[in-house]
């Protein structure tokens, strides 16, 4: 036996082999033989290759003999060997190169370690390392020395993207860095920096930089510790907070138009007292010496009708300065329904016929009947007389406005057609300005420049958009775009309550409208829910019976915001809603008055039990899983409001 072969060798936690000048497997200890899976004895006179996959191979052939070759060891090298049963494993190998005594063949010793615990943390320390890279931000090691001078001992590639510095020459020259500071957030970002060294206690810093020739945002937080040499090591993240910083200057600038808008609003209503106070004395005895007999000659009785005029002319100027407050500020309401709308186009035709006849203007009607639309019956009325006296203000004596109506893909529109001097493209442009008349002024017309404000405020009210077809020299055609609505389909249709703006944007878009049932003298069920398929499919339900009546609200403002003229019999909510959750949303609606004890349903998609659970145990009474056994819900609902109403035969 000789020295290769010794009992001990076998026994050792590593793996040993010999390589003989042909690349045959001369010996293999027992450890080794256990890791591949192979019996030591039959892998003696084995090539090398049985213990080696491609890689492994291309390794041994193009590293491992030519290093040999040149230094006679290699004490290092990470290799693969292969697995009797495939697979492979990875080694740290150490090789020299000998002469056999006896034969003076050249063979090749190896010894062999397991790779674990190290390419584990290799794996890690790789991970950690691309993670810190491709962050964000800016990670940093950064230390204060005792004679406060500052340096980089670590930084991330964010450095460039945050200061415009690369890495390298941050790490050996910080104040590179504080360059791009701004200049009058630097002395603070330094002191908060010392004290953060002198307090040890962490240091979090918003400030200022000047990149790129623009001016951005960043923050910094940084936790210190103390060195034994007495310096002073900070471990940190710096983010670009530009984007946040913006959307809270929006937010301010919100805030403060909201409160200068709502100023406003309060100042013309207390104006709007103050001026109509003296205003009805004016009216008032200027329209009492006209009528009662009063022994005025004509010169006199002219001048008492120029008070009048302009007592009137005043008036109409702050109904129309405080529409216009109250479209801006949201408290405007309308009550936007499925309609037919030729009786609304015929009445404001009607009412403009006399200023029409005074100017000889022929005023044509649409050539069809039978429009139907989403509208406020009142607001539409405005709007088209608004048009309407417009076109016949500023048209032509002895001329023609039309108005027409088309219905297309699902849309009203109605036009007002004149035949005045057109607009130029500049004048569209500020067609909508408050005061701003175009040079009508100068035309001898009487008006304030107001009312296509107004108009156009309450046509986006109702859903709605408005458009403008003209050019100079001839005439101008006004366009109310409203949703339409299918004859076929009126039947049992719902109405559209509108609070403010943009309540019904386009036909099946996210409208934040308000949903009413058309049933009258039934009892009222208000259903939140923000799924407008899941609110079609509870309305065909509620559509089948005439005891209930369905109000669906898309969001909790939208439903308290019913409930101020609604008294339901039941609530069904869902729990997942824009601005709040069904279970916040009924501790709220428990708080207004008589719904203290009106039976509440979950209606949702939630269906675990511990959902349930807890929506009982908030005072629902029932919970609903979707997909709704719609065979259920009437019968249930009923057997609660009973319940309810009639405690002592509830069974």
């Amino acid at each position: 036996m000789n020295e290769l072969e010794a009992p001990d060798l076998h026994a050792l936690p590593c793996g040993l082999f010999s390589v003989g000048p042909r690349d045959e497997l001369l010996w293999v200890n027992e450890t080794l033989a256990q890791w591949l899976g192979h019996d030591a004895e039959a892998l003696i006179g084995q090539p090398l290759s049985t213990l080696l996959p491609q890689a492994g191979r291309l390794m041994w052939h193009t590293y491992v003999l030519p290093m040999l070759d040149a230094q006679g060891v290699i004490e290092e090298a990470s290799m693969m060997l292969l697995r009797a049963q495939g697979g492979t494993i990875d080694v740290l190998l150490n090789a020299r190169r000998s002469a056999s005594r006896p034969e003076g063949d050249l063979r090749i010793q190896v010894s062999c370690f397991r790779l674990l615990e190290r390419r584990r943390l290799e794996l890690q320390l790789l991970t950690v390392k691309r993670v810190a890279e491709e962050a964000p931000g800016l990670l940093f090691q950064m230390r204060r020395h005792p004679g406060g001078q500052v340096a980089f001992t670590y930084v991330t590639e964010g450095m460039r993207t945050l200061f415009g510095v690369s890495p390298s020459v941050a790490l050996r020259d910080a104040p590179a860095v504080w360059a791009a500071v701004h200049p009058d957030d630097l002395p603070r970002l330094q002191l908060a920096m010392a004290r953060s060294a002198d307090q040890l206690q962490p240091w979090r810093q918003e400030y200022r930089v000047r990149l790129h020739g623009q001016e951005q945002w960043r923050e910094t937080h940084a936790s210190p510790s103390h060195e034994p040499d007495g310096t002073v090591l900070w471990h940190g993240y710096t983010a670009d907070i530009s984007a946040r910083k913006q959307l809270e200057q929006s937010l301010r600038d919100k805030e403060a138009a909201e409160q200068a808008n709502q100023a406003k609003s309060s100042f013309l209503a207390r104006m709007s007292h103050e001026l109509r106070t003296p205003l009805n004395g004016i009216l008032g005895f200027a329209r009492l010496l006209k009528v009662q007999g009063a022994p005025l000659d004509e010169d006199q009785r002219r001048k008492v009708g120029y008070i009048e005029v302009a007592g009137d002319s005043l008036l109409h100027l702050i109904n129309e300065v405080l529409e216009i407050s109250r479209i801006e500020a949201g408290h405007t309401s309308v009550n936007v329904q499925p309609m037919q709308i030729d009786e609304i186009l015929r009445q404001a035709l009607r009412l403009n016929e006399p200023a029409a006849a005074a100017k000889q203007v022929r005023l044509l009607a649409p050539a069809q009947q039978g429009w139907w639309a989403e509208v406020d019956e009142h607001r539409l009325l405005q709007v088209l007389n608004n048009l309407l006296s417009n076109a016949i203000k500023y048209g032509p004596p002895s001329g023609t406005v039309r108005l027409s109506a088309r219905a297309e893909d699902g849309v009203l529109t109605l036009s007002v057609q004149d035949e005045g001097p057109g607009l130029s493209e500049a004048q569209q442009a500020q067609l909508f300005q408050p005061f701003n008349r175009l040079g009508a002024e100068r035309s001898g017309v009487e008006g304030v420049g107001l009312g296509l404000v107004i108009t156009r405020g309450l046509v986006e009210l109702m859903g709605g958009h408005m458009t403008v077809e003209s050019a100079p020299g001839q005439g101008a055609c006004f366009k109310v775009h409203l949703q339409g609505v299918d004859e076929q389909d009126t039947l049992g249709q719902a109405d559209w309550v509108s609070t403010g703006p943009g309540a019904l944007d386009e036909p099946g878009g996210p409208a934040a409208a308000t949903l009413v049932s058309t049933t009258a003298e039934a009892e009222p069920v208000l259903y939140v829910e923000d799924n407008r398929v899941n609110a079609v499919l509870m309305q065909a339900v509620f559509e089948t019976q005439s005891r209930f009546s369905l109000t669906v609200a898309e969001t909790g403002a939208e439903a308290v915001s019913a409930l101020a003229t609604l008294r339901p019999c039941a609530l069904m909510l869902d729990m997942h809603l824009p601005d709040t959750d069904g279970i916040a949303l009924l501790q709220r609606l428990r708080r207004l008055p008589g719904l203290a004890e009106v039976p509440a349903v979950v209606v949702s998609a939630d269906a675990m039990p511990a959902d349930i659970e807890r929506a009982l145990a908030c005072g629902f009474s029932d919970y609903w899983t979707k997909p709704l056994d719609v065979a259920r819900v009437l019968p249930g609902l009923a057997a609660l409001v009973d319940a309810a109403t009639h405690p002592s035969e509830a069974p």
